[in-house]
């Protein structure tokens, strides 16, 4: 969801530069990056391993979420990314059943999905708090694939996150890449099905897709 179909990564970097400019320390670009796609606890190693003992990790990311629930209120944009309204569409034009695996809550989920009028599309939503691992642990698109009643070599799975397509590997999913902020890694690029630079591109491949 975050960095495949919402453009709301560049949002949750802004939400934790003030969050911790509260401690007066700066929440940099790099030490973001290496936070996406992974749980609280694992992101709270590396925030440790920057911050030292300036900042509780958990007492950031609560402070994050209290900031990016103020930017929701205020009625703050939720792009999404190119390409992507029209990839749901026509997946769901197409009689397939889409499913969502996201680390995310399921509050702010459900409220992306429906506030950009693509809630209706999705026949499994699956978020953080049915899951014991996230990814790259594959368990969330385990889960997904079986609210869709689907195996999951069945599935074909798109993430832009290093983390979130190792788990779709993992899943033994057909994993496409369609990265903005992580990069591939060996593994990925080695076992990825496809890499795009944006879901505007996945067209002249479709039928082997959905091979």
């Amino acid at each position: 969801m975050d960095g495949l179909l919402f453009d709301t990564e560049i949002i949750y970097f802004a939400c934790y530069k003030k969050a911790a400019a509260h401690w007066g320390l700066d929440f940099t670009y790099e030490l973001f990056t290496a936070c996406i796609g992974i749980s609280r606890e694992e992101a709270a190693k590396f925030i440790r391993q920057h911050f030292g003992d300036k900042v509780d990790p958990f007492e950031l990311h609560s402070r994050t979420y209290e900031v990016v629930e103020e930017y929701l209120q205020s009625g703050g944009p939720i792009p999404f990314r190119p390409g992507a309204q029209e990839a749901i569409e026509f997946f769901y034009k197409r009689g397939l059943k889409i499913g969502l695996a996201s680390s995310n809550m399921r509050r702010w989920a459900e409220f992306y999905l429906r506030q950009k009028g693509i809630l209706e599309y999705f026949s499994a939503v699956t978020t953080c708090e049915e899951v014991k691992n996230l990814k790259p642990n594959p368990e969330v698109y385990l889960k997904t694939a079986q609210k869709l009643g689907a195996v999951p070599e069945q599935c074909l799975a798109f993430d832009d996150s290093a983390p979130g397509v190792t788990a779709a590997i993992a899943a033994n999913m057909r994993a496409c890449m369609v990265p903005q902020i992580s990069k591939p890694t060996p593994l990925i690029r080695e076992r990825a099905f496809k890499i795009y630079q944006s879901l505007e591109d996945i067209y002249p491949d479709i039928d082997e897709l959905l091979g």
